[in-house]
């Protein structure tokens, strides 16, 4: 059973609908779109049957040689439901010969390319997979009934009161059952890991790859704040510029003056329910571009 929408998480997930689903396992997913449009059709988690059964996935990253493997796919007969690039691994894993279905699961992964966090749900597992640079990031943690879970961000163990175990390590596969198996089984070069992880995606409460996003926000601001540059006001985009301040600022438009005599101006704001894609630009800004 699954539970599809657009829109606000606590109004797609409600309580009520979460409470009917049955089972003591589950995949889910609250990201737009990246790759194919943002429509219902692309919402994940993806779901096919094949012979040997079910399978779930949910994907954060993007795959860079997608379209040529779809391409492929389709000229040997596949059908696609959607224009995300994530549909493609649902197609490369039915058409595996390897055994058992982990392997199935790795042998789809050794042919795609680019950044991949992901979990797939079986009917009796939960596996995690994720790319061998480690460009997204993937957490795993335990609840005190003993539950597994995976995450992209620390900060979604904080508010399910799951405790922080560690990272899926670049180039792993967990596998989660009756016990957890880590296997290591793709080449896992030198770790790429994506800065905007910690510029702009992850939330300033998370630690991501190793490091905290707020003191890494922190210093970025510190190293701006130095920067030789004549300005007549500092935008903040959009609102980091906050962690740069020192503790005991009250109000920021007096620091910028009386430290760099400039004036700082909210010119970029983010509604925080439209979600990182929807920036509202300020009319200053508007002006300033003509």
């Amino acid at each position: 059973m699954s539970i599809t929408g657009v829109g606000l998480v606590f109004d797609v997930l409600s309580e009520s609908k979460l409470d009917r689903l049955p089972g003591d396992l589950a995949i889910g997913h609250v990201r737009y779109s990246t790759a194919g449009a943002s429509m219902l059709k692309n919402v994940q988690p993806f779901v096919a049957s094949y012979r040997f059964g079910s399978v779930g996935v949910a994907h954060n990253g993007n795959l860079v040689n997608y379209k040529q493997l779809r391409g492929e796919l389709e000229e040997n007969g596949s059908i696609f439901n959607t224009s995300s690039d994530t549909e493609v691994v649902l197609h490369l894993i039915p058409i595996s010969k390897a055994r058992p279905f982990l392997l199935r699961i790795v042998e789809a992964c050794e042919k795609i390319e680019g950044a991949y966090s992901m979990v797939f749900a079986t009917e009796d597992k939960l596996v995690a997979v994720r790319d061998p640079y480690g460009f997204r990031p993937l957490v795993m943690g335990r609840r005190s009934n003993g539950a597994i879970v995976f995450a992209s961000e620390t900060c979604a163990l904080d508010l399910i009161e799951a405790t922080y175990e560690r990272e899926v390590l670049t180039g792993e596969v967990v596998v989660v059952d009756k016990g957890v198996q880590f296997i290591c089984l793709m080449p896992h070069p030198e770790p790429k890991s994506c800065i905007f992880e910690h510029i702009y995606f992850a939330l300033p409460n998370s630690v991501v790859f190793g490091r905290s996003v707020y003191e890494s926000r922190r210093a970025f601001g510190e190293i701006l704040a130095k920067a030789p540059v004549e300005c007549d006001f500092v935008i903040a985009v959009p609102e980091h510029i906050y962690f740069a301040l020192p503790n005991s600022v009250v109000h920021i438009n007096t620091y910028f003056e009386q430290n760099f005599n400039c004036a700082y101006r909210s010119g970029v704001e983010s509604n925080g329910f439209d979600g990182p894609a929807t920036l509202h630009l300020h009319p200053l800004l508007h002006c300033g571009l003509e």
